[in-house]
């Protein structure tokens, strides 16, 4: 039984060794896809692949980022050395599994449960942390101290989605869907994720920028459901910087136990979970069957070249 992660990057120079480094603990294979990089983080990767093959780097292209073209396609490449019974995720460079996958599976999941979603600790960018940047208290030398050394204060959200599934043969992942049809049997458990988007001024004003060029694509924007209110859109890096006496804010440094949370909004109503049990125990084969696959043409939609140039104005910018 293996533990695949897939791991799309963009511009994540300042902490993508600590998320490999991490990640290397309990992965058994690491797919990495640069979407077009500008800093050191496909440099950064190819570095880690020579020295453990378990890090393997499809390819650098400007591609936007989607949840269903280009993390379907990663999926299409890993599972050609996937086999029934392994585990696959989806996995962000700022993610940070407070319990090992494997931990979380043999400890925290039923035999019939083959789905988990993710429960984020959503460490946050305090206006105080932000001041301290501008004193000069905190500079970019600090990126090469541990993330959870530098972001101790977080929040708990209330979003799940799924991040882990058991692998078969038979599931079907098309461009057009964020994860397989039928996945499987979702968890009552949550996987604990450290989430850390924002890390300091300058990779959070960058990420800002990035996200809003990206958005101003009208193709691009049709991927997303209700593109105008989604948080890409928002150029104004400030509006993301959390007040020190923010409600509900939490402290949290590496040695403490994490609140263990136990939301079940991702979970259906009883009888429906029921009914899901049974299908997903004798009919998934089945039902994959019904389902369209990944068209082996299926590619991530590439950047056209002149956002390709405005954003290396613009991220070239802030360098």
């Amino acid at each position: 039984m293996k533990f695949v992660a897939l791991l799309p990057v963009r511009d994540e120079a300042d902490i993508i060794s600590q998320c490999l480094q991490h990640s290397l603990k309990w992965a058994d294979a690491i797919y990495l896809f640069d979407t077009g990089s500008v800093d050191d983080t496909w440099e950064i990767v190819q570095d880690f692949a020579t020295r453990d093959k378990r890090v393997i780097p499809i390819r650098k292209e400007p591609v936007y980022f989607s949840e269903t073209r280009l993390r379907g396609y990663m999926f299409h490449v890993a599972r050609q050395n996937m086999r029934n019974g392994d585990w696959f995720l989806r996995v962000d460079a700022d993610e940070f599994h407070h319990i090992a996958p494997p931990e979380f599976v043999k400890n925290w999941m039923r035999k019939y449960e083959t789905v988990a979603y993710h429960q984020y600790y959503d460490f946050r960018l305090l206006q105080s942390e932000v001041d301290a940047w501008n004193r000069g208290d905190e500079t970019l030398r600090d990126r090469a101290r541990p993330i959870e050394e530098r972001r101790r204060y977080y929040t708990v959200s209330n979003y799940g989605e799924p991040r882990l599934c058991r692998y078969r043969s038979t599931m079907q992942w098309p461009a057009t869907v964020s994860f397989p049809f039928n996945a499987g049997f979702v968890a009552r458990e949550r996987l604990p994720i450290r989430h850390y988007p924002h890390r300091d001024p300058l990779q959070l004003e960058r990420r800002c920028r990035l996200r809003a060029v990206m958005m101003s694509d009208p193709e691009n924007r049709s991927n997303w459901s209700h593109p105008q209110l989604h948080h890409w859109r928002e150029r104004e890096w400030e509006k993301f910087v959390t007040p020190d006496d923010f409600l509900g804010l939490k402290f949290w440094k590496p040695g403490m136990e994490l609140p263990l949370v136990r939301l079940t909004n991702h979970l259906r109503a009883p009888h429906i979970r029921a009914l899901q049990r049974f299908v997903h125990a004798f009919c998934l084969p089945m039902l994959d069957r019904t389902r369209r696959g990944f068209d082996v043409t299926a590619r991530p939609q590439p950047i056209p070249d002149d956002i390709v140039r405005e954003l290396r104005e613009e991220l070239g910018a802030l360098s």
